[in-house]
């Protein structure tokens, strides 16, 4: 009986560590469904498909999460094996009653971790756990595309004695920025689907953005004193040189010829 017990704790931890990893990886910006697949992936040790693991590999606090999850799964393997092995060797009551308890207090955790009023105390403690990190205190929004030269269309929050709270689009000029809102979801609820120059932005709200990453991450940890003003200057100059950069380059693809079709063929 005493393995058993081991073993529900065991599952109980596992679930909870593959849940901080899910919301661990939202964080980072991972979307709420690619999140938990690769939080389950990583802790179980089956891998990740093409495509989704570069989302991980290529952004060094993702890495660092799944790496710890990683180790994690190979720790719970390790002590589940290890529990199983010295069960069966005390077992009094045959091997197939033992390994019927394994199976019932699995699936008996498995069913009230599902429930949603258990999921909703967890994820708030684990939320909470979460932004006492000080490695995780990164832009907390759900990304929702990807694109070339470090763009992106993701959810921003609007934080409390922020440089953003309170103002009002036209006051903010986020596009001298290289930044377009969206539209805004009040803590109420309530969308506003096409935000005009005069809405302002209240402590609470969810912005759906677009914009460099790293752009967006500064913005979000914009201080509403001087100093968040002289960090506005330096990202409007930033975007400036950027356009003209980003003229050049068009200015010097246009001069370019046009390969002809076939030109890259090898001969006969």
């Amino acid at each position: 009986m005493e393995a058993v017990i081991v073993f529900g704790f065991v599952v109980l931890v596992a679930l909870i560590a593959m849940r901080t990893g899910t919301l661990a990886l939202q964080r980072t910006g991972l979307s709420r469904e690619a999140s938990s697949f690769q939080a389950q992936s990583a802790f179980m040790g089956v891998g990740f498909t093409t495509k989704e693991s570069e989302a991980v590999v290529n952004h060094p606090l993702r890495r660092r999460i799944v790496r710890t999850l990683m180790w994690g799964g190979y720790s719970g393997i390790a002590v589940s094996v290890s529990t199983i092995a010295s069960g069966i060797g005390s077992s009094d009551g045959g091997l197939m009653r033992f390994m019927g308890l394994l199976l019932v207090t699995s699936g008996l955790l498995l069913s009230l971790w599902q429930l949603p009023p258990i999921r909703k105390v967890a994820d708030g403690l684990i939320s909470r756990a979460i932004s006492a990190l000080p490695a995780l205190r990164v832009i907390d929004f759900e990304e929702l595309l990807e694109f070339e030269m470090g763009y992106t269309v993701a959810h921003l929050h609007v934080d409390r004695n922020r440089w953003m709270t309170g103002k009002n689009l036209r006051e903010l000029r986020l596009a001298d920025e290289g930044v377009l809102v969206l539209n805004i979801r009040r803590a109420s609820g309530a969308v506003i689907g096409t935000p005009k120059a005069d809405t302002a932005l209240e402590a609470g709200d969810l912005i759906l953005t677009y914009g460099r990453h790293e752009c967006l991450d500064r913005l979000r940890n914009r201080p509403a004193d001087p100093r968040g003003d002289l960090e506005r200057a330096r990202s409007v100059e930033e975007q400036k040189e950027l356009q003209v950069s980003e003229l050049a380059a068009e200015e010097e693809l246009a001069k370019t010829p046009p390969r002809p079709p076939g030109a890259d063929s090898a001969p006969d």
